[in-house]
């Protein structure tokens, strides 16, 4: 062999030695800078319920995560309240605020309420303060007698919230109650702070209200089950890569009466509670939505049901009980 091909040979060799060490190398490198990730869960009492929280994110990040969801679900249960002394207990206590000095949850909150109460002809209510207290919701459920009830139902209403310039003032009696729609917002937040800490993907369920979602290459599918409202067995598995799904149920809190369940889903037109809806489940982008929606379609059932504009849900499921106890499912709409 001649000298040169000698020298060709060992260049070639020296090329090929090189782009393969490159290669390691470079993968190498590839390798270190891809986070390690982990999924954990916690499980914690909160808003008069329990809170699951799952997160995917870098192992050494995750815990501070979870930790920074729980003391935000925990402040909004203090501040939107009605047995705490946060900024909801403390407006119904003085009966007027300053709008401008109102917290972006409260404003949000009723500006929400204003919208949902729009689409479902003010069956979502969150003025009702006075008539949860009357039948004694949820700590101390009872039947009230018909005075109470019409005497609650005389403050009750959004008419009974006066917004003008720079404030908001609640008619004499007017209490406000966020309860069916704070576990939705809540999730919300909750889910948008971890987001915003870092996490790839995230699912926030309290009470049944779910927000999640995160980085489609993650590739995490959540499994959502919908359960049967009379049966202790699940109805329906719903799959969600990002979004929200909320059920209100009158299984969820309820008395009997000679065999009547008098459930703690309250018809503002009556001052009853509803029947003959067994359970509603919702699917929107946002909890809060959702949340709202669920309680307003639980008191106007299937007729309301099919007002609700597309835009805010992609999937409503009524599951409805006739006197007989038999259940009957209506849908509208697909995931």
């Amino acid at each position: 062999m001649s000298r040169r091909r000698k020298l060709s040979s060992y260049v070639l060799m020296v090329i090929l030695l090189l782009t393969v060490l490159t290669a390691v190398l470079v993968r190498a490198v590839f390798t270190q800078k891809q986070p390690e990730l982990v999924e954990i869960r916690r499980r914690t009492p909160v808003l008069g319920t329990y809170a699951t929280y799952a997160v995917i994110a870098q192992e050494e990040s995750a815990p501070s995560i979870l930790g920074a969801m729980d003391s935000l679900a925990r402040h909004l249960d203090f501040e939107l309240g009605v047995f705490s002394q946060g900024e909801v207990s403390i407006l119904n206590s003085f009966g007027y605020a300053c709008t401008s000095e109102m917290s972006i949850d409260l404003q949000y909150l009723l500006e929400v309420s204003f919208l949902i109460a729009s689409v479902t002809d003010s069956l979502f209510d969150p003025s009702i303060g006075a008539l949860v207290n009357v039948w004694g919701f949820p700590h101390d459920p009872h039947i009230p007698d018909s005075i109470s009830i019409e005497n609650a139902l005389s403050i009750s209403g959004l008419e009974n919230l006066i917004i003008s310039d720079d404030t908001i003032r609640l008619n004499s009696g007017t209490l406000l109650d966020f309860g069916a729609i704070a576990k939705g917002y809540t999730a919300d937040r909750v889910f948008d702070l971890a987001v915003e800490l870092g996490a790839y993907a995230v699912l926030v369920e309290i009470g049944g209200e779910v927000r999640c979602g995160g980085d489609p290459e993650t590739g995490r599918i959540w499994r959502l089950a919908v359960r049967n409202p009379r049966l202790d067995e699940i109805q329906e598995m719903i799959m969600l890569e990002n979004g929200a799904v909320a059920t209100s149920g009158d299984y969820e809190s309820c008395i009997f009466e000679n065999g009547r369940r008098l459930c703690h889903i309250l018809d503002p037109r009556t001052g009853y509670p509803q029947t003959g809806v067994a359970s509603v489940t919702v699917v929107a982008d946002r909890s809060v939505i959702a949340d709202a929606l669920a309680t307003a379609i639980a008191v106007g059932g299937t007729d309301t049901a099919s007002s609700v504009p597309d835009s805010l849900f992609s999937l409503i499921i009524v599951i409805m009980e006739d006197e007989a106890g038999n259940l009957t499912e209506w849908r509208r709409g697909e995931v």
